[in-house]
């Protein structure tokens, strides 16, 4: 019997790491000259009713409303960055859309790209490591090639390929284990292909697992998202993400998450920073995004998130709170598509509850009426536990009361053949659209994710209140709408 979510590591929260500065000692008081004692009693009066004046009227002031919108009204810190960003995805073979349908850059052709653009260097953050068919046993149904393809061209940048090496590759990468190989990066390694370091988020935190995918090419392009280093995340697995270029600005501000896994895994005995140097601090967030010329005709804002929060330094949002930001923030829609959905620690030995992101569901269903959809996959490592929650979020739906949720199951069907691969054909997508805001990330929702497991988030919001303009929203969300209206998506019951 295969064992549910074999992959991911077992995991447990971890508190929110605060450093503070210690007080400092208050100098001591000197008295005053006994002939000054009545002036100073005055100035003592004087100041005294003012900062009551001042303080009431704070007091009375109106507290901002839940979805109060951060970013996307020129929040940013003035200077507006050129980035050409755009959405790459891999469709499984075998899936198909009508003629019309929107498709995007393939994950394999966004990799091919980076590599043929990279001139001095590339960093790899990875989860595992299975790029050819002899890391997978079982059934490939001759669909690895694209795999094999990238890891011979990373092989190839070191001594024992063609050539010598011309790249800095560095790979961050999570510790191994039997079903998370690292045979790929220990012949890179041996090659001279690639620098290699390995986190042990088990020692930092107690459990967790490295489970960021991302690529930075020389501090100008990126790609963030839901891929794998897998040959399947090439051709068998349903992957969302974000393929970014010629932007220094945001490139060199998500180099600096990596900057801190490269630490983690350059200082094995040293653990995590109480606090981060100020080199890896960010001035861009959720409260000052940055402003970004998309693709040279649309103004949007834009920010990187991070998790666990132990990991994410001064200035740097943490990836639930961006989460729930964009869902506060949304007036009519969410749109969620993710594989796993749990308000719970689920990889501890006890579960606990852990209902942030589906409390801000819920509230935004009841409270201001938005419509919320949610694409959940379904696949044979799915645990049917799962439906108690998505049953308790949809009962309270109600057409009388104007709350409108709605859920579905995509399934990834194959041929006989494919559906003997493991560990594939499944949607792998972790992202959410709203009217205002694209998010796309690494983790999939449930609270271990957030709480002790490495992850990224990228968040994108339009500088108005209209969805008149064509951009990478309204992309995703198009995206959304062709798989909630596929025969892949399934009425959830």
């Amino acid at each position: 019997m295969v064992q549910y979510k074999t992959l991911e590591n077992q995991e447990s929260d971890v508190e929110n790491a605060v450093s503070t500065p210690k007080d400092s000692e208050p100098e001591p008081v000197r008295p005053a000259p006994a002939t000054a004692n009545h002036h100073q009693a005055a100035q003592m009066m004087m100041v005294t009713m003012f900062l009551l004046l001042f303080l009431g009227s704070s007091f009375f002031q109106p507290r901002p409303r839940l979805h109060q919108y951060h970013g996307g009204r020129g929040h940013g810190l003035g200077e507006k960055f050129d980035c050409d960003i755009q959405l790459v995805e891999t469709i499984p073979i075998g899936l198909t859309y009508p003629a019309n349908s929107p498709r995007f850059l393939s994950t394999y052709e966004a990799w091919q790209q980076l590599l043929g653009n990279a001139k001095t260097s590339l960093d790899i953050a990875s989860f595992y490591w299975t790029m050819t068919a002899a890391d997978t046993p079982g059934e490939t149904d001759n669909s690895s090639q694209p795999g094999e393809d990238i890891f011979s061209k990373l092989m190839a940048n070191g001594n024992g390929g063609s050539q010598t090496p011309r790249l800095q590759i560095r790979i961050a990468q999570s510790e191994p284990s039997s079903v998370s190989p690292d045979s790929n990066t220990k012949m890179l390694s041996s090659n001279g292909a690639a620098e290699v370091v390995t986190l042990s988020f088990p020692k930092y935190f107690g459990s967790g697992v490295l489970h960021t995918k991302l690529w930075i090419v020389d501090d100008q392009h990126f790609y963030l998202g839901s891929a794998n280093m897998d040959w399947r995340a090439l051709t068998q697995v349903k992957e969302m993400g974000v393929l970014v270029q010629n932007c220094p600005a945001l490139t060199r501000d998500v180099a600096k998450i990596f900057k801190a896994y490269w630490y983690l895994g350059t200082h094995e005995g040293s653990g995590v920073p109480s606090s981060w140097d100020y080199d890896y601090s960010t001035n861009y967030n959720v409260k000052s995004p940055m402003s970004i010329n998309l693709n040279r005709n649309t103004s949007m804002e834009g920010y990187l998130s991070s998790s666990p929060p132990p990991l994410s330094a001064w200035g740097r949002t943490h990836d639930l709170d961006a989460i729930l930001n964009t869902i506060n923030t949304a007036i009519t829609y969410i749109n969620i598509a993710v594989m796993d959905y749990y308000p719970l620690i689920i990889y501890e030995k006890n579960h606990r509850y852990w209902p942030f992101i589906d409390d801000a569901l819920r509230r935004a269903a009841v409270e201001r009426g938005v419509v919320v959809k949610l694409l959940i996959s379904w696949w044979k490592h799915s645990n049917p536990s799962e439906d108690r929650y998505l049953k308790s979020l949809l009962d309270i739906a109600s057409k009388k009361d104007n709350i409108d949720i709605q859920i579905r199951r995509f399934i990834v069907n194959g041929t006989e053949n494919q559906e003997k691969i493991p560990y594939g054909r499944v949607n792998h997508n972790k992202y959410m659209v709203t009217d205002r805001v694209a998010y796309i990330g690494t983790s999939n929702w449930s609270g271990d994710y957030f709480t002790d497991t490495a992850g990224i988030g990228f968040v994108l919001s339009e500088t108005h209140e209209t969805e008149s303009t064509k951009n990478l929203r309204s992309d995703l969300r198009d995206v959304f709408e062709r798989d909630w209206s596929s025969p892949y998506a399934h009425p959830f019951e």
